[in-house]
């Protein structure tokens, strides 16, 4: 990862919690699927997927929730809202549209994104469409309650584009939500009960990753195709022999 200088262009409050973050960059290079790191004066680096796609460059998007004060998310928007240039680390991760998931003869990919997991799966997204990529995407995103959501415009001008699925789907049910709602490996699993010609990449928390590995599996996802983050820095704990 190379140290670049960062613009601040905006930072704005998408709902009530996550902060959208455009940056602009000059020299950077990355394959959609990838994070950066923002480097704080403390000498902390924290980690975000990049939420934009490359063909988007020299504009960078990030999706950063802050869920309290004391958090460290806290410290990077108050960082990034009170300066004009920011130093970030980029490219890494090794979960990305290049690393070979386009030459595993997959039938179909799924791209499955829990809470701002959506930055790396939106990513991923609008790399296929720009590429016109000819197989079967669908996009599942999941989301505690209608309030998490978030990205609405992009959301609609994504849903436009035929070819591929993309469905929201919110755990918790309410009166102004209108939409799927549920489990969110449910949803992905009534839409397609064989997945044994499929290839995933999930972005979310350790627990929402291997959980829905789990309920992937048992309907024929290989673990070879299947790619996460997660898997470099939290292995997949041992199962218990029955």
């Amino acid at each position: 990862m190379k140290e670049i200088s960062a613009t601040v262009n905006t930072v704005e409050l998408v709902n009530h919690n996550v902060y959208q973050v455009e940056l602009t960059v000059e020299n950077l290079t990355f394959s959609a699927g990838q994070y950066l790191m923002v480097v704080l004066p403390s000498g902390e680096q924290v980690p975000y997927s990049i939420g934009s796609a490359p063909h988007e460059l020299p504009n960078l998007t990030l999706y950063v929730l802050v869920s309290d004060t004391g958090s460290l998310a806290h410290k990077v928007i108050e960082h990034i809202k009170s300066s004009d240039k920011i130093t970030i680390k980029a490219p890494g991760g090794d979960c990305h549209l290049s690393n070979g998931v386009l030459d595993t003869q997959a039938e179909h990919i799924l791209l499955i994104a829990g809470g701002t997991g959506f930055a790396q799966i939106k990513s991923l997204f609008s790399a296929l469409v720009e590429q016109n990529y000819s197989g079967k995407v669908s996009f599942y995103w999941g989301l505690r309650t209608a309030n998490d959501v978030f990205a609405q415009q992009w959301l609609e001008d994504a849903h436009k584009y035929s070819p591929f699925t993309l469905d929201v789907v919110v755990n918790e049910p309410s009166e102004q939500w209108q939409g799927r709602h549920g489990w969110l490996y449910e949803a992905i699993l009534q839409d397609h009960p064989d997945l044994s010609q499929s290839a995933a990449f999930i972005c979310g928390s350790v627990g929402m990753v291997y959980g829905t590995l789990d309920q992937l599996e048992q309907k024929g996802m290989s673990q070879d195709r299947c790619f996460s983050d997660v898997f470099a820095y939290a292995p997949r704990p041992e199962k218990p022999e029955l």
